[in-house]
């Protein structure tokens, strides 16, 4: 078997920039930032350092960017007009769930709150890359709510932080600290059922009800 390194012409700098993410996230979660090496990464790729280099200025570059990919699948999800907000705003939730909650997604933040004394910035770009990203799509729809006057949300980012807060907070800290390791996807949704039925009573106007 040919175990040479594979040059980004030969794959394409799409492929290679999947198969250098993959293993960076492998290292990180496994050695931590600080301690996983650009050789190690570039052994488990299957590539050159100096192609990594090539794609990616740095070892930050290159976790600043895997925090980049993941905030991008978070930003697909997106909230559909069309429907009534609880069953809107329950989708939603649902599968930003998926994604917050998956093994994947929990082992990368671990790792950053174990580097925390190390680098700061690294929790807060995580933090800013799965949660915070769909709380800015909360935020845009807790406006429109708003502004619609069939709801009295307040401050669109307060009322995002509560939402999520009531609907995953008690997951993702589960899993965090090694509670649990999963979740039955039942069990998440009755708890996002509850928690959007909770809220939208809790903020509808009395008028707009009548």
């Amino acid at each position: 078997m040919d175990q040479r390194p594979i040059c980004v012409g030969e794959e394409g700098e799409a492929a290679m920039r999947d198969r250098i993410f993959s293993a960076a996230e492998t290292a990180f979660t496994a050695d931590g930032f600080h301690v996983a090496t650009m050789d190690a990464i570039a052994r488990r790729a299957g590539c050159s350092k100096k192609t990594i280099y090539k794609l990616f200025g740095s070892k930050e570059d290159l976790f600043f960017g895997l925090l980049a990919r993941s905030k991008d699948v978070v930003c697909q999800v997106q909230i559909d007009r069309q429907k009534e907000p609880e069953a809107a705003l329950t989708e939603f939730l649902e599968e930003s769930s998926r994604i917050l909650l998956s093994s994947a997604s929990i082992s990368l933040f671990r790792m950053t709150m174990a580097e925390y004394t190390h680098s700061p910035v690294l929790l807060e770009a995580a933090e800013g890359r799965g949660a915070g990203t769909a709380r800015l799509a909360l935020e845009s729809y807790f406006e429109e709510l708003e502004q619609s006057g069939r709801y009295d949300v307040g401050d669109p980012q307060q009322a995002a932080r509560m939402l999520m807060g009531m609907a995953l907070g008690a997951f993702h800290h589960e899993l965090l600290i090694g509670v649990a390791t999963a979740f039955p996807p039942e069990v998440v949704r009755e708890r996002i059922v509850r928690a959007v039925r909770i809220y939208l009573r809790g903020t509808a106007r009395p008028e707009a009800a009548a």
